[in-house]
């Protein structure tokens, strides 16, 4: 196992810098390279995994247990019963009913604080233009329940997609319950669940590298090396997975939006450092 994991992170330093590496790559079977690349996907979704375990689950149990009870008390009416019934929304309280975005409320939901938490009217259906009049949040209409991000994009929800339900605050509170009941479940299919979604998130990459793969074949037309797509590929799949550390790295740190064009930019770099000039008796070290 030692030996292993010896291995796997020599092989991993190589791909950051080694000219002769990235040469010997594009000759050998592509299965390595695939290989090798899941290897890392699996590791780094690991890592990433572990973090969020480590540093959301504990939160995230303290808010079931401790705060979200406090949380429905303080914020929605005893009397407040909403009915959702084919589509429709319909409430027992005058309307439009509003909830204060109190200061203990939590502030992600945008950078400046809404005036709103929740506003409910139900006698008309959604409007863009009273959902900015509100300065709410989330908004319930007849037909739609939408909300705001922190970016200020507003997304809508046609109720016909929702079950039929009652609420009001004996059943939120017992959806809590029932919540923390099951969090010996609950938990180990979470991380299970994020596990996979992270692997196969970095999985997913395989399919635009056949476009990356362009970049070190054309590098290689231009320098008059030797080398066919297939080995730009091969080249590709060991070429991302520095800008794969280097953004996993960045999202544990806490930077969770990285730009989409992040990864190409250091593959770029990776591939324009490997790919430099060989002696002449290397030079047909690049063919497939």
């Amino acid at each position: 196992m030692i030996r292993i994991m010896k291995t796997f992170f020599e092989t991993f330093t190589k791909t950051i810098y080694d000219p002769a590496f990235y040469r010997s790559v594009a000759e050998a079977p592509l299965k390595e390279a695939l290989v090798f690349y899941v290897k890392v996907a699996l590791f780094l979704a690991t890592v990433m995994t572990i973090i969020f375990t480590i540093v959301l689950v504990p939160q995230g149990i303290r808010f079931v247990k401790e705060r979200a009870p406090i949380l429905v008390k303080q914020y929605y009416p005893e009397q407040l019963v909403v009915r959702i019934d084919k589509g429709e929304a319909s409430v027992n309280v005058s309307e439009p009913y509003i909830v204060l975005n109190k200061a203990e409320a939590p502030q992600a939901m945008s950078e400046k604080p809404v005036k709103n938490l929740i506003v409910i009217d139900t006698r008309s259906d959604f409007e863009t233009k009273k959902f900015n009049e509100y300065d709410t949040f989330a908004l319930l209409t007849k037909h739609e329940f939408a909300t705001r991000d922190d970016n200020g994009k507003i997304t809508i929800q046609n109720l016909s997609g929702f079950p039929s339900v009652v609420i009001d605050q004996a059943k939120l509170l017992s959806w809590g319950e029932k919540i923390m009941n099951s969090l010996t479940v609950v938990v180990p299919l979470g991380i299970t669940l994020t596990l996979f979604l992270l692997f196969m998130g970095f999985i997913i990459y395989i399919i635009p590298l056949l476009l990356f793969a362009l970049i070190p074949y054309f590098v290689a037309k231009l320098k008059k090396m030797s080398l066919t797509y297939s080995g730009a590929y091969k080249m590709s799949l060991y070429a991302v997975v520095p800008a794969l550390a280097l953004k996993t790295l960045l999202n544990i740190s806490g930077f969770m939006f990285i730009p989409a064009y992040f990864t190409l930019l250091i593959f770029i770099l990776i591939v324009t450092l490997n790919m430099r000039e060989t002696e002449p008796e290397q030079s047909k070290l690049f063919e497939n």
